[in-house]
């Protein structure tokens, strides 16, 4: 089917900022897929030219502005909360979808407090990890199960996450879905781009045997970004070609955002490591990298190491739940454990050294993606999803 027709849902995202980098081409399958598609979401500030929100609408996605706190602020939330449910009432939504885990602690709640359309969210990544500590991890479990008790259906990006939901029994087991997540392929594809190495390179000051450790995330403690400053300070001293390039999205009304500035002086990289944020030619900044690394503490399905991997990078990342999913160690990239800064070093420093490992590495890695991980593949599940749950209320099962 293509246009409205099949369905209406809701997705609830902090930001429109959000919403329009991580959803957006989401978004637009599930409109060609027939569902009738809006974003209810804060609003980012405004960054330079670009607005997130008329980017959105501009693809035909419609976006409702309800007040939004990322981190607890309980008179925001409560507004939230109010403004959420007013919402699910008023607009006929067969489905109302909650993203990221604040999205999660408030979305369902509200939409099963409108009596109306079923509750769904899906977890882009639990709380707690391995090395979570037992205070954390106890409230981290208790706030993953408030939104199960909520949701009518939990979808899952990680396999590990799913099937941690499905032994400890967060809801029968046809209601845990394993959707997994994926890269536009129309996109990246480096074969699309074949100016596009030189051309970044040229742009960013950067010579042709120069080799460059890209990292691509969000701006916060969590990414692991203090370990890769870390990493690119010991490299830069003993590699004198070893360059360094972030492409970040700024976050600083999170707890936990870093200084990526502050951080580059304290390393003493001034001169080998440029830092942009914002960028919208992703494709083309992944070409000119050698490899990429994700030293994160916790994902879902890392979207940077799949774009990365997409446009034929070897990585590096660290062996949690997610990033060992996307990354078969030692076939596309190389994993090590969370915490172990010489070992991060170490993959790092054997990439540099080894054309022939990070063309092999990169080579399988974009054939990976391909075959596991593409927008099409997540896109046709959730799709299968929704129609499922819609089945199921027009033959008078019921949503939860």
């Amino acid at each position: 089917m293509d246009g409205p027709g099949r369905g209406r849902v809701a997705h609830i995202v902090p930001t429109d900022r959000i919403a329009h980098y991580l959803l957006r081409a989401r978004l637009g399958r599930l409109r060609q897929a027939g569902y009738d598609t809006t974003v209810l979401c804060g609003r980012a500030p405004t960054e330079g030219e670009r607005d997130y929100t008329e980017s959105l609408r501009s693809v035909g996605i419609e976006v409702i502005e309800v007040p939004f706190a990322r981190e607890i602020a309980p008179l925001t939330d409560c507004r939230c909360a109010r403004a959420l449910c007013a919402a699910a009432r008023r607009g006929g939504y067969d489905i109302v979808h909650s993203h990221n885990p604040k999205g999660g602690l408030l979305g369902p709640m509200a939409t099963r407090l409108a009596r109306g359309p079923a509750a769904v969210h899906t977890v882009h990544g639990f709380l707690f990890n391995e090395s979570s500590r037992p205070l954390r991890r106890a409230a981290a479990m208790a706030a993953e199960r408030w939104t199960a008790a909520w949701c009518d259906h939990l979808l899952f990006q990680s396999a590990e996450d799913h099937e941690y939901a499905r032994q400890h029994r967060f809801k029968p087991a046809g209601r845990l879905h394993l959707i997994g997540n994926g890269v536009d392929e129309a996109r990246f594809d480096p074969d699309l781009y074949p100016a596009g190495r030189q051309s970044r390179r040229a742009e960013l000051g950067l010579g042709a045997e120069d080799l460059v450790v890209g990292m691509v995330g969000r701006l916060v403690r969590e990414k692991g970004f203090e370990e890769y400053f870390a990493m690119a300070g010991e490299v830069a001293r003993t590699h004198p070609r070893a360059h360094f390039l972030v492409v970040a999205i700024a976050e600083p009304e999170q707890s936990d955002a870093v200084d990526a500035d502050a951080l580059v002086r304290r390393h003493g990289l001034g001169g080998r490591c440029r830092v942009l944020e914002q960028r919208s030619d992703m494709p083309e900044l992944y070409l000119a990298m050698d490899l990429a690394v994700l030293p994160s503490y916790r994902e879902g399905i890392p979207r940077a190491l799949m774009e990365a991997s997409c446009m034929g990078l070897p990585v590096v990342a660290t062996d949690i739940r997610g990033c060992r999913e996307v990354v078969a160690h030692e076939e596309t990239g190389l994993l090590y454990a969370l915490g172990d800064q010489p070992a991060f070093l170490e993959a790092v420093e054997r990439l540099l050294v080894s054309h022939e490992l990070r063309a092999r590495l990169g080579g399988a890695g974009r054939r990976r993606i391909l075959e596991h991980f593409t927008e099409a593949i997540t896109a046709d599940r959730v799709v299968a999803c929704y129609d499922g749950i819609l089945a199921a209320r027009t033959s008078g099962g019921r949503a939860r």
